[in-house]
């Protein structure tokens, strides 16, 4: 599994995102967190990118690029600073969502109230029952959270959100801000049963989202660490010459690299329309997630007591790999949609009939 090429275009959205993400993202990355949100001037430029409907087909008002352009750009982005991309993309990770709702004109209203700017639509994957718990939302620092996606098994539920938020400090992502809702007495906008595979192809895509987010989270802190460990002297040669250190670094961006390609073969397949590319976006994001974290955590190790300090931007990198790995159910939902799905899914190493 090599992973798609890019295209010479999407090659040069990546180059135009990296510069944009290296020259704006990256150096403010401190000062949006303590303001809560994006720079004006950045949201306009992530419209230009068309950064939230990008993936979304033009049914719904998107753009029609793809989901492999999507991820390439939220890593791109990431690398930067993910601080305040769960609030600027949306629908984001309840893309998937809009894609298979069996209401196609809700969908596209909801869609169009994401796209315009005018609220937020969010996806939750709680237990198999529904039952009315909190949800996360965003400050009033964003349009406000309007809509929320549940997806649960083979159940498909859209709320309609009312109640007023009461603020909720960020752990991570404070770019974003942070609220909770009691969910109780949300109006019920739709609720569908859908076939197990698509299931998990809506929260697939939930994944593949935060896999992509988390590859720029991770190669940003590998790209850090390394640059630090490689002027950083002890016991007179660099910190990542030490042989130990070596090894740690060199495995570390080799699941790192691994990842990206597990992730971009599973965007690819859901724009190919594959049967399974829920079951391979929910693998790409079992891998993304564990290999950010993985080196974001080896970024604070390294770094010593200066990664757990605000100077750097280690602690930030890991409290956001982190968080990325909670999201969609966390690990246990997603190993039991794979769980659910793994004996239907064929082996590409040995397709059906070609096995010795």
């Amino acid at each position: 599994m090599s992973g798609p090429d890019l295209s010479d275009e999407l090659e040069a959205l990546r180059e135009t995102a990296a510069r944009f993400a290296g020259e704006e993202l990256a150096p403010a990355a401190r000062a949006s967190e303590a303001a809560g949100r994006w720079p004006a001037a950045v949201l306009t430029v992530l419209e230009r990118f068309a950064l939230r409907g990008l993936d979304l087909p033009e049914r719904l008002g998107g753009e029609g690029a793809g989901c492999l352009a999507k991820v390439v750009l939220l890593e791109t982005l990431a690398g930067g600073d993910a601080g305040g991309l769960p609030a600027a993309d949306q629908p984001g990770p309840a893309a998937g969502a809009l894609e298979h709702c069996p209401d196609a004109a809700l969908a596209a209203d909801v869609a169009k109230d994401c796209l315009a700017g005018g609220a937020q639509c969010a996806l939750r994957v709680p237990d198999a029952e529904l039952r009315a718990e909190a949800t996360l939302a965003w400050t009033p620092g964003w349009p406000p959270p309007r809509w929320l996606f549940e997806s649960a098994g083979a159940r498909l539920r859209l709320l309609e959100l009312a109640a007023p938020l009461a603020p909720t400090p960020a752990l991570a992502f404070h770019a974003s801000g942070g609220g909770s809702t009691a969910l109780a007495g949300a109006r019920v906008a739709g609720e569908w049963t859908v076939p197990t595979p698509i299931g998990v192809a809506i929260r697939g895509r939930a994944r593949l989202w935060c896999a992509a987010v988390a590859l720029g989270v991770g190669q940003a802190a590998f790209d850090a660490t390394l640059a630090y460990t490689r002027e950083r002297i002890v016991f007179g040669k660099p910190v990542a010459h030490h042989q130990g250190n070596a090894f740690e670094l060199a495995v570390a961006v080799t699941h790192l690299q691994g990842a990206r390609l597990l992730v971009r073969d599973a965007a690819d397949g859901c724009d190919r329309g594959d049967p399974h590319a829920g079951f391979w976006a929910t693998q790409a994001w079992l891998a993304a997630s564990e290999a950010a974290v993985a080196v974001a955590d080896l970024g604070v190790q390294l770094m010593g007591g200066h990664g757990f300090l605000v100077d750097h931007l280690a602690e930030k990198r890991f409290r956001e790999a982190r968080m990325l790995a909670l999201l969609a159910g966390g690990r246990d939902a997603a190993e039991a949609d794979v769980a659910e799905l793994v004996l239907d899914v064929p082996d590409p190493l040995f397709p059906l009939g070609a096995a010795p």
